[in-house]
């Protein structure tokens, strides 16, 4: 299970500070897998472009019965956030570069998401809307073979307001030959500026 909160403080009209915590665990039963803190500046090119740098601190802790220590990595991120409309559907391109340093080890990696958010209960997406969406997003890095993990998403939520939602889904990440499935609950609280 991955539990996620996600903050966006708009500062002005042009710039906005990212904050997140993601708990993910190994199971329903709360083994802890990974804590991931990560924190980043926007610029908002356009209402609909952002970019953002910043910075992540993850630890990531051992399966139950594998002798091995808690691995802290400091992570380094660029993105380009893009959105548009086709219908109804909020289409969201992200594209992010990250440089790791795990351990005693530095590595390179870009990742690209494709998201898409469909509102269920009103035509366009605005407070008191139920919606759904999905993703899939894919990692590669520059050492070794390229291809590192993808992650397909599908999930429901509820948008309260202009600056609170919640959902709640499925992820199945591919990693090492393997896929694996976690739930996942995110809550989306933001402090944004009035409309004008």
């Amino acid at each position: 299970m991955w539990l996620m909160f996600f903050n966006r403080t708009q500062l002005s009209e042009k710039w906005s500070i990212h904050n997140e915590i993601q708990d993910r665990s190994y199971d329903i039963s709360h083994k802890e897998e990974q804590l991931l803190l990560r924190f980043g500046i926007n610029y908002h090119i356009k209402k609909n472009l952002w970019l953002t740098a910043g910075f992540g601190y993850i630890e990531s802790y051992p399966p139950e019965g594998v002798a091995r220590p808690t691995l802290i990595e400091h992570r380094i991120w660029q993105q380009v956030l893009h959105t548009h409309f086709l219908g109804r559907v909020v289409v969201e391109h992200r594209g992010r570069l990250e440089q790791r340093f795990v351990g005693d080890q530095y590595r390179d990696r870009v990742r690209y998401r494709f998201m898409a958010t469909v509102p269920i209960t009103r035509e366009r997406m605005a407070p008191k809307t139920f919606f759904a969406t999905a993703y899939d997003e894919i990692f590669f890095h520059f050492e070794d073979t390229p291809y590192d993990r993808n992650r397909l998403y599908v999930a429901a939520g509820y948008q309260f307001s202009r600056a609170v939602s919640v959902q709640s889904g499925w992820l199945a990440q591919n990693f090492s030959g393997k896929t694996k499935g976690y739930l996942q609950l995110g809550v989306f609280a933001n402090i944004l500026q009035p409309d004008k």
